[in-house]
């Protein structure tokens, strides 16, 4: 077959024919070279083929698709960012070990820790530890108490005085019109106890759902009380309802009411137990604080 070369300009082969040109150019599309155009793109491996295939980098006309949120070299590690232009931060968090009772150091919600398991030297071996009630000895006052600080200090007075433990931080059960002993009183996770050892209630918890296991009828002093005590408080530590607690205990009027406990009752009268006039004299509970 004769050859015919293709120059720029099919006028300088005129001893080829239109029907061998023809043929040649077919036979070229054929087979085609490197410098072919057709090119068909795939868009999900970005890879690019041709008439006379062309696969990778050298591929000129590859187009290349990404998955929302991915990119090449993406890292995953801490700080890391993707495809969406989101930082990623690795946080850490750190905990801190639970109090261990036993070790000497007083952590948590632990009340004390001695370094032992000695129960009777007043430290027991979960952490716990007593705390002292008494009923306030005479003499009683009426209902003009000078508020809650005045009642506190009534507490805090007589326990200091006979020197017992704590003595500047104890604090009255006794409510206002706004504040409970439910808000301002420490819940203790040890038992509350009467100067002479005597358990009034295993826990705070105890002491609220009642009945409690000895009356609040000890003073400081140690001598039984049989005595009304002002509270103006339900058993659950709560104050009453309704009623101004002789004004907020600023008032002695007869004709002023609030709610008084009983100190030999062990049901809900120890706290619940009558109302009557601010002119009565009465006694406070007082409560041992941290």
């Amino acid at each position: 077959m004769t050859r015919c070369i293709l120059t720029l300009s099919l006028l300088l082969v005129p001893a080829c024919g239109l029907e061998e040109i023809d043929a040649i150019l077919a036979k070229y599309d054929t087979f085609g070279s490197t410098g072919a155009t057709s090119s068909t793109t795939v868009a999900d491996t970005g890879t690019s083929t041709s008439a006379g295939t062309t696969d990778g980098p050298d591929s000129t006309s590859t187009t290349s698709t990404s998955e929302p949120g991915s990119a090449a070299g993406t890292d995953t590690g801490a700080g890391s960012s993707t495809g969406t232009g989101e930082q990623t931060t690795a946080t850490s968090e750190t905990t801190s070990a639970p109090p261990v009772c036993g070790d000497g150091l007083v952590e948590g919600d632990e009340e004390c820790d001695d370094a032992n398991a000695i129960d009777g030297d007043g430290c027991f071996n979960n952490c716990t530890r007593s705390w002292l009630v008494f009923v306030t000895s005479e003499p009683y006052t009426t209902g003009d108490i000078k508020g809650l600080i005045g009642a506190d200090y009534q507490c805090r007075h007589r326990a200091s005085k006979l020197f017992l433990p704590n003595g500047d931080r104890y604090m009255a059960w006794i409510s206002t019109s706004e504040v409970q002993p439910a808000d301002r009183l420490y819940h203790a996770r040890g038992p509350y106890r009467l100067v002479n050892g005597d358990q009034v209630a295993a826990d705070w918890d105890a002491l609220i759902a009642g009945p409690l296991d000895h009356p609040i009828m000890l003073t400081e002093l140690g001598e039984v009380a049989d005595d009304l005590v002002f509270t103006g408080t339900t058993p659950d530590g709560w104050r009453v309802p309704n009623s101004n607690h002789c004004d907020d205990w600023t008032d002695n009027d007869g004709f002023n009411f609030a709610w008084y406990g009983y100190t030999m009752a062990t049901d809900k009268f120890w706290t619940l137990g009558v109302e009557t006039g601010c002119s009565v004299h009465a006694a406070l509970y007082c409560f041992e604080q941290p």
